[in-house]
């Protein structure tokens, strides 16, 4: 009998409900047939059933955000009770009189990785954070006692975790609100904590496997109570004695009394309406696009599967399987009658050949050791393809005979920078390609094909790239980043290098003048055809196109000194082809990177360019391109612009009131053509293997640290059987990444089903019911960058006046009530204008525009806030830095505050909730920094030498929420003895990744690829963390009363290292005496 994936069982006597395809459903506690209760828009989530097991609370996005909803526990119609607008909120469970449910949620958070605890009544109205801190569960025990457990998410995501966030419960033995740690000592992942009678149950897996354990309130009489080793148990929740919980995509129920666990056997009957068969877009999956020789007929990959096409009309032929194989890359080959695919039809990739008129079948050639590919060239002029794979290992492959051969391989540089794209010769013979010789420094080599020879070409300086061929084989023609032309910083004494980079050539043969010089240019071929008319260049086009190519000559001797620069200004280069006469290439702006997504890529769009070598003059040809290609004989160009594909007359401008209509006028590919079907039961199993060799070839060391990755599949690979919905196959995929027990290794993204997303308006500002008042008065004003309307918040803005205790009534003329909050009545008003309408002696309504988060504001409102107290508590003696992450963001952070709070005579650095990233080393050098000297001038303070340099102490302020970089930044700053590490051990997650793992359906699987080892401690900072030298915990009842102990400990470390050692400025008054002196007598 075909079974679902059951995931978040709840109980109340003999009924379970749970979630299975993202709706709710319900089954007897002994089993039998399951019955649907819901057929929501959106995911659902977390449920629990009610006191009294009449309703069901759940998280669900049916509006978009994941939200609070309650609906009866028989089935009927849902009611949202939320209105956060974030990212993070999950259904933890009912308050004891079941008048309201319990949420953890990143709402109204300094920093969206933290979550607290929130209330939300059931009849609607605010919803009030419980004030207990960052937590993720609360259950209540006999006596008004209770258990938080802060970080205890499920473990099954990361297996076997010990690092600085992993669970810990706090407990509340006697109901006053002092709170104590429970069984922190435990080296495992903990999560979900329940309070059950005298006992606390929890799962943890300090013993190898997530299981089912219990103890005392006082953390004595540790038991466990399952011995499940195959799958973790996962979301437990229980009533009358029975706990249920989920474990391998089926659900179990433990019974106390006899600590006995059991699977409940459940009857699946469903249509599974998410497995039916789609069709979707081609263009919004497009995977590559390439031309066939006379530019006339497309090749595209897209969502993993291959076509091809005439351009502009004709049909569309889908090559190789329909279904469960993932294509990623097509080439036409030089014969104009087959094309080249490579795909994992036989579980691994490999390359297929397919003839175009059907008239053979495709042939599949198996053992070449191939590898991912992440380049492909095809010949010119036979049947043989090169190859560069992630082994960093450039190849030939031969398709008539079924042979490869390792030309070249590179110990050197990331994955793709190892060896480059690589351009073959017009005749064939030779392969040019970027090779990175040593870390940091890539320069071209040639290789000839039948010989194997391997020429160094150019000398390294910093990084060539892009190489391709002249197609008259006079010269070889690449972008090369060794332009050191520096520009000063605008906020800081720093120079840095924004462009770097400009294109060049190589002269092939030694007696081969430059192009750029003028006397090479009036007889470049080309110079003596003026006076020919368009029909007999067409013929000598043609002609030359039959014949077979020159060999090319090159001249190896002294071709290093044959590099000359294009006359054109250094910028930002990326990608170079060429034509007879001419060159294209891109080129991209330099901008600001907070906008910047690794996960999405780039969103800056290039400029094509083209440099005309006739007239020695470069043209814009496009603006705001994504990527560009020619086809083979240089006739035709297709464009990937805004979106869409065009295809246009090679080299030249497209007509500035071009018809946008697609056709060969225009040149836009009508990409609707294209009839894409996915069947997704095959193409989640392709991807699940995917993932998995993704994982086996690019995880960070060989023996997968290990662990047996052969056996994770064929433990996982049968609950695909299981899976009906996107979200399911995201929860296997999580799992088994999750077996490495290693950071950083993610699921995301991915074909949802599609569902509304009503985005959420937010005023900045925290409200209270005041029923007296008929309306919310303001308890909280977030104010935020206020000159900026995008980070500021919108109650804040000059001319408005408005102040806290002030009493909003009514939103856009609806009145507001104990039931309709302003954030309800604020629902899809995101950077839309609203009125707002306050009461009181004089009322009025005002007019502002509703954030679509006000993350930001609340940000810079909890920083500014720390920097007070910590000028106020030192007597302006020590300055404060937050640094928020180690990306962009951290960066702009850091320097904001840095660059003035370094001029006190003590600093302090907070990294606590440190997102990571990659900049930690670039802010431990300026922290490193010691004052040398000074300089002096006649008016103004002296300035320290070097500059920004701290005269007194400085101390790092870390928790177990900085991770990553912010992982590294906290060890370094311990190993540079830079001053003391005040607060809690860190995340432990120190190995990796790049983000460029993505799966036929977009979504991304992360390979933590990169493990990070110190002098001191070698790997361990992974899964462990760093210690700091004080350790300083933050228990709930310290965020109950408002109190910062991290904080406060640290300033108090501080004033004693200024009372130990006094800074002093050096006594400047002693000034040169450049007197003459008298001569003295002879």
């Amino acid at each position: 009998m075909h079974q679902g994936y059951y995931r978040w069982p709840t109980i109340h006597q003999g009924q379970i409900v749970f979630g299975a395809e993202d709706d709710l459903w319900k089954v007897n506690l002994s089993g039998g047939a399951a019955v649907r209760l819901s057929a929501n828009l959106g995911q659902i989530a977390n449920p629990r059933l009610s006191p009294d097991g009449q309703w069901i609370a759940y998280t669900g996005s049916d509006e978009g955000h994941p939200e609070v909803y309650v609906m009866p526990a028989s089935g009927g119609v849902p009611r949202r009770l939320s209105y956060f607008g974030t990212s993070v909120t999950r259904v933890v469970g009912w308050r004891p009189d079941g008048q309201a449910v319990i949420c953890s949620s990143s709402a109204r958070q300094h920093i969206r990785r933290s979550v607290e605890l929130f209330e939300v009544p059931f009849n609607g109205g605010e919803a009030t954070a419980l004030g207990y801190g960052m937590a993720h569960h609360i259950s209540y025990g006999p006596g008004g006692r209770s258990v938080i457990g802060r970080h205890t998410w499920d473990g099954a995501r990361w297996k076997r975790y010990k690092g600085g966030t992993k669970g810990v419960m706090w407990v509340d033995p006697d109901g006053q609100g002092n709170f104590q740690p429970l069984l922190h000592e435990l080296q495992g992942q903990v999560s979900t904590p329940l309070w059950i009678d005298e006992r606390i149950f929890f799962v943890a897996d300090h013993e190898g496997s997530g299981n089912l354990y219990s103890c005392l309130p006082d953390g004595s009489d540790l038991k466990r109570h399952t011995d499940h080793e195959d799958f973790y148990v996962r979301f437990p929740d229980h009533h009358n004695g029975v706990i249920v919980y989920q474990c391998g995509g089926d659900l179990y129920a433990y019974t106390i009394a006899t600590d006995q666990s059991e699977k409940i056997q459940i009857e699946w009957h469903s249509p599974q309406v998410q497995r039916s068969r789609k069709f979707v877009s081609a263009g919004k999956y497009l995977n590559q696009y390439t031309l066939d020789a006379e530019g006339q007929a497309l090749g595209l990959i897209s969502r993993g599967k291959a076509f091809v096409m005439p351009c502009f009309d004709g049909a569309v032929q889908q090559l190789g399987e329909r279904q469960g194989v993932r294509y990623r890359t097509l080439h036409y080959l030089s014969d104009g009658k087959r094309v080249a695919l490579t795909g994992d039809a036989a579980g691994e990739e490999a390359v297929e050949v397919h003839w175009l008129d059907g008239s053979q079948p495709p042939v599949r050639i198996d053992d070449l050791a191939l590898g991912r590919p992440d380049y492909v060239a095809v010949s010119p002029c036979s049947a043989m393809l090169a190859v560069v794979n992630h082994r960093r290992q450039l190849m030939v492959i031969d398709l008539d005979k079924h042979s490869t051969r390792i030309l070249d391989e590179s110990q050197h540089g990331a994955e793709h920078d190892g060896i480059g794209m690589p351009g073959w010769s017009p005749d064939g013979q030779w392969l040019v390609y970027s090779f990175a010789g040593q870390t940091n420094l890539s320069h071209l080599r040639l290789c000839h094909v039948e010989s194997g020879s391997v020429h160094d070409i150019t000398t390294p300086v910093m990084h060539d790239f892009s190489p391709c061929f002249d197609p008259e084989g006079k010269y070889v023609y690449f972008i090369s980043s060794r332009e050191f032309n520096p520009a000063y910083d605008t906020m800081q004494f720093a120079l840095g290098f924004p462009y770097g980079s400009r294109p060049y050539l190589i002269t092939l043969q030694a007696d081969l003048r430059s192009p750029f010089l003028p006397d090479a240019a009036m007889v470049m071929e080309g110079d003596k055809k003026d006076d020919k008319t368009d029909s007999a260049a067409a013929d000598t086009e043609t002609k030359a196109d039959k014949e077979a190519p020159k060999p090319v000559q090159i001249d190896l001797k002294g071709i290093q000194q044959r590099v000359v620069a294009f006359p054109v200004k250094d910028g930002r280069y990326r990608k170079i082809q060429a034509l007879p006469g001419k060159v294209l290439y891109t080129t991209y702006p330099v901008y600001g990177s907070l906008d910047e997504n690794w996960a999405e890529g780039s969103k800056v769009r290039g400029t094509l360019k083209a440099f005309d070598l006739k007239i020695r003059e470069e043209e814009v040809l496009i603006d705001g391109i994504g990527s560009f290609g020619l086809s083979p004989k240089g006739k035709k160009m297709a464009v990937w612009l805004d979106g869409k594909l065009r295809v246009l007359k090679a080299g030249e401008k497209p007509p500035e009131k071009a018809d946008a209509k697609p056709g060969p006028k225009s040149g836009w590919i009508d990409l609707n053509r294209v009839r894409l079907q996915v069947d997704p039961v095959q193409e989640w199993t392709q991807m699940f293997h995917d993932a998995w060799r993704r994982m086996r070839d690019h995880f960070w060391t060989e023996n997968m640290s290990g662990v047996d990755w052969a056996e994770v599949r064929q433990r996982y690979a049968p609950l695909l059987n299981k899976v009906a919905c996107r979200s399911e196959y995201a929860d296997v995929m999580w799992e088994v990444q999750g077996e490495l027990g290693t950071s950083h290794a993610y699921e995301m993204g991915g074909d949802y089903r599609p569902e509304p997303k009503y985005s959420q308006g937010h005023l900045g500002a925290d409200f209270v019911w005041d029923e007296a008042a008929g309306g919310y008065r303001i308890s909280r004003l977030v104010r935020g960058d206020f000159w900026d309307a995008r980070f500021g918040g919108p109650l804040c803005q000059p001319g408005l006046n408005l102040a806290e205790g002030d009493v909003l009534t009514a939103v856009n003329g609806q009145a507001l009530s104990a039931e309709l909050t302003p954030s309800a009545a604020l629902l899809n008003q995101a950077k839309a204008d609203v009125l707002l309408t306050f009461g009181g002696d004089q009322p009025r309504t005002v007019q502002v525009r509703a954030l679509d988060t006000d993350a930001p504001a609340r940000y810079r409102d909890w920083v500014e806030a720390n920097r007070r107290y910590v000028h106020e508590q030192s007597n302006g003696q020590v300055g404060y830095v937050h640094i928020p992450d180690m990306g962009p963001h951290g960066f702009a952070e850091f320097h904001r505050y840095y660059l003035v709070e370094c001029q006190r005579p003590a600093l302090l650095v907070d990294v606590r909730f440190n997102g990571g990233g990659h900049v930690s080393q670039l802010l431990l050098d300026k922290l490193a920094r010691k004052r040398l000297g000074y300089d002096i001038p006649r008016w103004g303070e002296p300035e320290p030498y070097p500059s920004y340099a701290v005269l007194g102490p400085i101390l790092a302020l870390t928790d177990e929420n900085a991770g990553s970089d912010g992982d590294i930044f906290s060890h370094a700053f311990k190993m540079l003895k830079l001053g003391p590490l005040v607060g809690k051990r860190t995340w432990g997650g120190v190995i990796g990744i790049n983000g460029q793992g993505r799966l036929a359906d977009g979504s991304v699987t992360t390979q933590p690829e990169y493990s990070f080892w110190f002098h001191d401690v070698g790997w361990g900072v992974e899964n462990y963390g760093t210690d700091p030298d004080i350790e300083v915990d933050y228990a709930p009842h310290h965020y109950k009363r408002g109190e910062d102990p991290q904080l406060d400990r640290a300033l108090a470390e501080l004033d004693a290292l200024l009372k130990a050692n006094p800074p002093q400025v050096p006594d400047f008054s002693h000034r040169p005496n450049l007197k003459r002196p008298p001569l003295p007598p002879r």
